[in-house]
């Protein structure tokens, strides 16, 4: 009777999925979208799925039709990108362990146990960027997919055209549409030779065969090398492969340079990714997320290890037989050092060619993807040498797991936070701003959310408010006072700036003298801030804000929302409760409009809630309103508050008693009281 091999292996991806939902799926429900997956967002929502066209021309051309097969079926729910993702990266690992079990079909342990450590493997962190990174996960998939097939075509002896044809497409497919996987192509020789090794121990025999399967692969390779590099002065500058050319030029310096920069990647790939693991400077036990991820380590590091105890014990006598039980390294580890370590460096080769390495920056773990493969197999090769003891290399096998999982949880839950602020940020604008006319510019000192990025927020604004659909210049745009306009021009954003930004499929035009100054710091019981030119006293404010104080153009600002299905719930969560930064938003919008006496009500119903202020700051539009509306003695008495606790908002409190003393009568029996408050604040004028 022969048995299904399906069933046989269903017990192994159940275990590959149980493992990537510990580690990677608890946070999803309340994950949304970050960096890259933001400007894919407005794109379909705003230009159609067939712009993904243009949208990816000067990058990965072929790139596109990842979107086009999967945004009509998905949307643009995070929820469901998250799902998807994961799924993706479940039947990657299911890939690449059958990829294994082929090559190596006598050491199923060996490729249970690489698998286990590819699907967490901790240096590839940005899972939760879920709908960008889902074409490096089609790409990795491909990958996996089309070197099977051919080495399923090379076991089983029969099906050689077909199976070998959609190998090729596969590899074709993966290649053109981008270049991350593409040095594990290097690694499909060795691999075909290994396997080849079974049934052709002549190496003349060997050689033929192995020529007459590899070729139509190094065809495929050089063909998409050649288109790759063909348009090569047309790709971005980020992207060019500007290494090849200068080891043409410069050729000891720039592979010195390369040996440098593969050096210090591979250290970090296969001793670094393990050591964040278990930073001791994250070990807070009293952040709840510390103790959640370390319990969650444990009971993933143990539920490992009952699994690999179930396989080995499980495993049939003749194959256990198989398996290397000294000291000295068997045929299988050697193949697999050399494996492991040419995959391990030949991974991220593309990424070194364009002058990038993953141990640079903030996203630059997807620079060690294609790594992955190889450094799993070698991590697993070199437990296999170092040590004969079955049962303390599964429990270290079972640690790094834990170890990866509770990691994996303790990044989701940083993008988790970075969700909260943004969905934070964005209703608190909306209540303050519930729409901005077009042609907008929102300026601040500093990038306002983790794991996004000034572009991706530059397109994000542009969901928050309606705008014509088909349109590739857009209404807003987020610019960084440093980076995108710089402290020598900030000063002069007076005198009239026209600001042309572009951003893939999308562009902007604006005046600086139709911007929004902002300062966006939560924490000490800040709400967002849209400023205006009298907020120069604000000490709080880095000097480049103050500066750009003169352009904040309040009048941008209108009081009606243009249409009610807005801000989009799916994109940036339910409005949250009506906690202090709603009333002071409103307090704030009605300020603009004059409406003194809404703004005592609003105070008022902000006590009677029980909120209150945090910031000084955000207490004076309440303490002008009382003053105008003429409740003096109040308005005096909390002046003096603000004053009692931050010192350094004296010159504001000074300047706002001259704006009212200005514009209002204020009654004699006010004035000694304001004088003993002017005095005590040193103001350095009468009002």
């Amino acid at each position: 009777m022969v048995r299904n091999p399906f069933r046989r292996s269903l017990p192994a991806l159940l275990v590959f999925l149980v493992l990537l939902v510990l580690s990677f799926g608890l946070m999803i429900p309340w994950l949304g979208f970050y960096w890259d997956d933001w400007p894919i967002v407005l794109a379909s929502r705003l230009q159609g799925v067939g712009v993904f066209w243009d949208y990816y021309r000067l990058e990965r051309p072929f790139s596109a039709w990842t979107y086009l097969v999967t945004i009509p079926f998905l949307g643009t729910q995070p929820l469901t990108w998250h799902i998807f993702t994961l799924l993706l990266r479940w039947l990657t690992v299911a890939g690449m362990w059958w990829c294994l079990k082929l090559v190596w079909p006598e050491h199923a342990r060996q490729a249970v146990w690489a698998a286990l450590l590819f699907a967490v493997y901790p240096v590839f962190t940005d899972q939760p960027v879920a709908l960008a990174f889902s074409q490096h996960w089609i790409c990795f998939g491909l990958y996996f997919l089309s070197l099977g097939l051919m080495l399923q075509s090379v076991r089983r002896r029969q099906g050689w055209l077909w199976l070998n044809g959609i190998a090729l497409a596969a590899s074709a497919v993966h290649m053109l549409t981008m270049e991350y996987i593409w040095g594990l192509e290097l690694l499909r020789p060795l691999i075909l030779w290994i396997v080849l090794a079974d049934s052709y121990p002549s190496w003349k025999g060997r050689l033929r065969q192995w020529l007459r399967l590899w070729l139509p692969y190094l065809l495929v390779f050089s063909l998409a090398l050649g288109w790759r590099l063909a348009f090569a002065d047309d790709l971005a500058q980020a992207n060019r492969p500007q290494l090849l050319s200068a080891l043409l030029a410069s050729p000891f310096t720039t592979s010195v340079q390369l040996l440098q920069v593969s050096l210090q990647d591979m250290v970090n790939n296969l001793v670094g990714a393990w050591y964040q693991t278990i930073n001791p400077v994250d070990l807070e036990l009293a952040d709840l997320t510390v103790l959640a991820s370390l319990a969650l380590g444990v009971v993933t590091a143990g539920l490992t290890f009952w699994f690999l105890k179930c396989l080995d014990g499980g495993s049939p006598a003749a194959e256990r037989a198989t398996l290397p039980q000294d000291d000295k390294p068997d045929g299988w580890v050697r193949q697999a050092l050399l494996v492991g370590l040419l995959g391990a460096l030949l991974g991220p080769l593309p990424v070194w060619l364009i002058e990038r390495q993953a141990l640079v920056g903030l996203h630059s773990g997807r620079f060690a993807l294609a790594g992955m493969f190889g450094l799993s197999i070698l991590i697993v090769a070199l437990l296999e040498w170092f040590t004969p003891r079955r049962i303390q290399k599964m429990a270290l096998l079972a640690v790094l797991v834990g170890l990866a999982a509770g990691f994996h949880l303790r990044n989701a839950v940083t993008y988790y936070r970075s969700t909260l602020r943004q969905n934070d940020f964005y209703w608190q604008l909306y209540w303050r701003a519930p729409y901005i006319l077009p042609n907008t510019a929102i300026l601040s000192a500093d990038e306002l959310f983790p794991y996004v990025g000034r572009n991706p927020t530059a397109v994000t604004l542009n969901l928050l408010y309606p705008q014509p659909y088909g349109i590739r210049q857009v209404g807003y745009w987020f610019l960084e006072l440093f980076h995108d306009i710089g402290p020598a021009v900030v000063s002069r954003l007076g005198r009239g700036r026209t600001f042309t930004p572009e951003f893939r499929t999308f562009s902007f035009r604006g005046s600086s003298l139709d911007s929004l100054v902002i300062y966006y710091k939560p924490g000490a019981g800040r709400c967002l801030w849209v400023l205006s030119p009298e907020d120069v006293d604000n000490p709080e404010l880095p000097e480049i804000t103050r500066q750009a104080l003169p352009v904040s153009n309040l009048s941008r600002i209108q009081a009606q929302p243009a249409a009610g299905e807005y801000p989009p719930t799916d994109l940036f969560g339910r409005e949250p409760a009506h906690g202090w930064c709603y009333y002071y938003q409103k307090a704030e919008l009605a300020r603009q409009q004059g409406d003194w006496q809404a703004i005592v009500q609003l105070g008022e119903q902000a006590e009677n809630g029980g909120y209150r202020a945090g910031n000084g700051h955000e207490r004076l539009v309440f303490i002008e309103a009382e003053a105008r509306t003429g409740d003096w003695q109040a308005a005096l008495q909390h002046s003096a508050e603000v004053f009692a606790a931050d010192n350094d908002l004296a010159p504001r409190v000074c300047r706002l008693w001259e704006r009212i003393a200005a514009d209002a009568q204020i009654p004699p029996p006010q004035l000694p009281l304001l004088e003993k408050l002017r005095s005590e604040l040193s103001c350095q004028a009468a009002p």
